[in-house]
């Protein structure tokens, strides 16, 4: 069953015609995944319940294998295509799934880095990690119904959706869990404060990547609204009439003399 909108189509459908965004996309995929996986494992170095610990490592291998499968099709495609390698200077694109994080506090699932385990508590973490597997399941079916001519890259889509399945489904069960624990507060504050960072860090990149565009339009305004009538205003000032000179026999030049 196709879930792709045409509003999908219409952002991500020219991401796989490209090769070189394709290559871009996969790439920036893969580091995605390795960024959570490291996060993955720093968390559960912290956690105290030892079921909880359990399931992070878990989850930390699925996003390392993940970012592996990304690179191998990254390199495959590289290999085949003769594409130059990812400039690390390279501007970030709007395909890519960290979204200009690079340089900025936040990090590749578009949270502020305030978002880790030691720094929340397990229960906000928890909370922020379930949000954001929710919204990469999301981003990969999308993907996945949009590389139906690829039906390699298209099984590795299927491969990784069944283990973000189980990723919404472990947060979701300790989310429940905690709420029935008298935690309830701390479980609505957390997704609460998850959704949020979501919005923020969404506005945030929208500036980072608007502001040069930005900045030309208020140049171009000002240049046509202020400068350029005060310019001309000036212009005219200094063309004002000039002083009449007076002719010799002029009376007003006699008395100038006798004065």
């Amino acid at each position: 069953m196709d879930l792709t909108t045409p509003l999908d189509r219409l952002r991500h459908g020219g991401v796989w015609n490209d090769p070189r965004r394709k290559l871009r996309t996969l790439e920036s995929f893969a580091e995605t995944e390795e960024d959570g996986g490291r996060d993955l494992l720093a968390a559960a170095g912290r956690v105290v319940d030892p079921k909880l610990r359990d399931h992070l490592l878990r989850h930390a291998r699925d996003e390392e294998r993940h970012a592996a499968l990304f690179r191998k099709h990254a390199a495959e495609l590289h290999a085949r295509l003769a594409l130059p390698t990812r400039d690390a200077l390279e501007a970030d694109r709007a395909h890519d799934l960290s979204r200009g994080r690079k340089g900025h506090e936040v990090d590749a699932h578009g949270f502020f880095r305030a978002g880790l385990c030691d720094e929340l508590g397990e229960v906000a973490y928890v909370a922020m990690l379930h949000v954001a597997e929710q919204r990469a399941a999301r981003i990969f079916r999308v993907h996945r119904d949009l590389v139906r001519d690829d039906p390699t890259l298209r099984a590795t889509f299927e491969e990784i959706l069944v283990d973000e399945k189980y990723h919404v489904a472990y947060t979701q069960r300790f989310l429940e869990q905690w709420s029935r624990d008298g935690r309830a507060h701390e479980v609505r504050r957390g997704l609460s404060a998850a959704r949020a960072s979501r919005w923020i860090g969404a506005w945030k990149r929208l500036g980072v990547r608007s502001a040069a565009g930005f900045a030309q339009v208020l140049l171009f305004a000002l240049y046509w609204t202020l400068l350029l009538p005060f310019g001309l205003f000036a212009r005219g000032a200094r063309r004002g009439p000039a002083l009449r000179e007076i002719p010799p026999d002029d009376p007003a030049r006699t008395l100038s003399r006798q004065s």
